[in-house]
């Protein structure tokens, strides 16, 4: 499928209000075919043969599908059936393209084309070639030529026309075009070298000009609109965040419903690949599978269902609702860097001017930034709402820190497996190994905040293990109770 179609394709999974941020590709890819025709008509006008290096591709030769003229045409409309060949001032012996930003972020395309005249015209005198170089380049009447001196003379510049006789004085001069008439006409930089064989014309493209701004256009566009759908998207979060805190109070009973639900949500992986990193790894079709899996998962447990307050099970799908969001946020923004991508590509293969190293350098798309971000607040402002047990948990027994103790490394482990720690002479910080953390230890060490808040938002954790611990100190006990080893008889006997 070509991706002017793909693109329509999957611009119907966007919502209706999204669609016209797309780059338009088939729009930027039919005036492409202007950029061609300008450079067809810029070599035309220039009296000079097409440069021949730029057939040398084998895709140049073929026809587009639009019917549109590629480089390589350029060499074949110098002539014409049943026409003798054009005869040309000069030949293009170094061509180069760049692409130039002024102080207001408009950008100008130029290509610098280093001329070699034809052996049939080097006996010409050099101010009759630069003249008709002028006048074929189909620049207006009375059109302003400023003279500058090469070096070799005191000569001041003046400004005269290409019509008054001076022109035919020039000489060993460098000389500069410009079309002050007529601002839309091309812009010509014309250097005359010493022994006169050399000419370099410097042509502002116009058609490609129009092609790089209606791009840049569709890329700021885009981006404007980021800019709202963020302030709108942290409203939304806000306004969410605080229905989310009421139904998930650890007085609530649907406190626990909602803790379920968002450790399968981070486990699920939606968007990134390790636990815990929020850094945006998937791409839009595959964070779209892995929540449509998570949902499903919802569904089958039947957690919806088990809800007390109504207003639960509309958080839950305001929840869903952002996560779609995302979705479509992270498909639109790829969809226009390939977009940018293939067309560009289009460009310079159609043209044969290398815009894909320079237009990146004038304004890139970021796929990344933004919805990083937007998933930064999910997991922040409404995941991290509910806590996990994940987050609490001791770093030796990797079970939730049964009455905490934090060593004055800060570290927090259980009170039991610092007594252990402490018993088999493993005095220093388990962690980051700060010297005798463990053997300074006491009572006193006992976070009674954290203790607090663990058997509030995990209560039956915090009694399970309990319950563990005094089995274990129970084991402990019985085998210290061993019959010692006796050489006599039993006394009893």
């Amino acid at each position: 499928m070509k991706f002017g179609k793909t693109i329509e394709t999957n611009a119907k999974e966007l919502p209706e209000e999204w669609q016209p941020y797309l780059i338009q590709y088939k729009l930027l890819k039919k005036n492409i075919k202007n950029i061609v025709q300008e450079l067809d008509n810029t070599f035309k006008n220039l009296n000079i043969a097409p440069p021949t290096f730029l057939g040398d591709s084998d895709d140049a030769s073929e026809s587009t599908p639009d019917g549109g003229t590629d480089a390589h045409s350029i060499a074949e409309s110098s002539s014409t059936a049943g026409q003798a060949p054009m005869e040309f001032a000069g030949v293009p012996e170094e061509i180069a393209y760049n692409i130039e930003k002024d102080s207001n972020g408009l950008v100008h395309p130029v290509i610098t084309v280093k001329i070699r005249r034809l052996p049939a015209h080097q006996q010409q005198q050099q101010h009759t070639q630069v003249v008709e170089l002028l006048t074929v380049a189909g620049l207006p009447e009375n059109t302003s030529v400023i003279l500058q001196s090469d070096g070799s003379s005191d000569t001041a510049p003046i400004t005269i026309s290409t019509t008054e006789p001076a022109a035919t004085e020039l000489g060993d001069k460098s000389i500069t075009i410009a079309c002050a008439e007529d601002s839309t006409s091309n812009s010509l930089t014309v250097e005359t070298q010493s022994d006169a064989e050399e000419t370099q014309v410097t042509v502002r493209l116009k058609a490609d000009q129009l092609f790089f701004d209606q791009l840049i256009e569709y890329i700021e566009r885009m981006r404007q609109f980021e800019q709202r759908y963020t302030k709108a998207y942290n409203t939304n979060v806000d306004h969410l965040s605080t229905e989310l805190a009421t139904v998930t109070s650890p007085y609530k009973q649907d406190y626990q419903v909602w803790r379920e639900i968002f450790r399968l949500y981070t486990d699920a992986q939606v968007w990134n690949r390790a636990h815990g990193d929020t850094r945006l790894s998937s791409t839009a079709r595959e964070g779209q599978e892995r929540f449509n899996k998570f949902a499903r998962h919802i569904e089958s447990l039947g957690l919806a269902q088990r809800f007390q307050n109504p207003m639960s099970a509309r958080v839950l799908m305001s929840f869903y609702k952002l996560n779609l969001e995302l979705t479509h946020m992270k498909l639109l923004q790829e969809m226009n860097e390939e977009a940018t991508r293939k067309i560009i590509k289009k460009h310079d293969k159609r043209t044969h001017l290398v815009a894909k190293t320079q237009f990146p350098r004038l304004i890139t798309i970021d796929t990344t930034s933004l919805t990083r971000a937007l998933l930064f607040t999910i997991y922040t402002d409404l995941v991290g709402i509910v806590p996990q047990i994940d987050d609490y948990l001791c770093p030796m027994c990797l079970n939730i820190a049964w009455r905490p103790l934090r060593l004055e490394c800060s570290h927090v482990f259980c009170s039991r497996c610092v007594v252990k720690a402490s018993k088999r002479r493993m005095f220093n910080c388990p962690v980051c190994r700060s010297k005798n953390a463990v053997y300074r230890a006491s009572i006193s060490n006992i976070d009674q905040s954290l203790l607090n808040f663990l058997r509030l938002y995990f209560p039956k954790e915090i009694k399970e293990r309990q319950r563990d611990i005094q089995r274990d100190i129970s084991e402990e006990e019985a085998q210290m109770m061993v019959v010692h080893d006796r050489s006599g008889p039993c006394i009893i006997m």
